[in-house]
């Protein structure tokens, strides 16, 4: 097997795994996508690699915008939530402008509570849907 093949089988498999993950489990894995790529944006702007860095910014942007297709706009706190994810946005386009991490110390917190809020949604989910009364 060559490397080509092995590449396209993972491929193959992530595409596969993400198609049957529940909508949170969907959101949770692009948040956690989205802050490795913050991190290794910082990595390449502390480095000075230049291309790096735009493949990261371009990356977590993808993420990004991938969030905002996901969000249910008949959902209560949509707006919010779309109001966070253009933010974050505009920070990736202000670290982009200024070259520096400033912003991206910033998205990567508010990246952070985002998992956190995801996940606790989640287990609270997941008890509403498996509590019963019965014994």
């Amino acid at each position: 097997m060559t490397t080509v093949d092995i590449e396209k089988a993972i491929q193959i498999y992530k595409e596969a795994s993400a198609s049957t993950l529940s909508m949170m489990e969907y959101v949770l894995l692009l948040l956690n996508e989205l802050q490795k790529n913050i991190q290794q944006c910082k990595q390449a702007i502390e480095a000075g690699d230049t291309a790096e860095r735009n493949r990261t910014l371009r990356k977590a942007q993808d993420f990004l915008f991938e969030l905002m297709t996901t969000t249910d706009h008949q959902a209560e706190r949509s707006d919010r939530l779309m109001a966070i994810y253009l933010h974050m946005n505009q920070c990736l386009v202000q670290t982009h402008l200024t070259k520096t991490t400033e912003q991206l110390d910033h998205l990567e917190e508010m990246t952070v509570q985002l998992i956190a809020s995801w996940q606790v949604a989640k287990q609270v989910t997941r008890r509403r849907n498996f509590t019963t009364d019965r014994l």
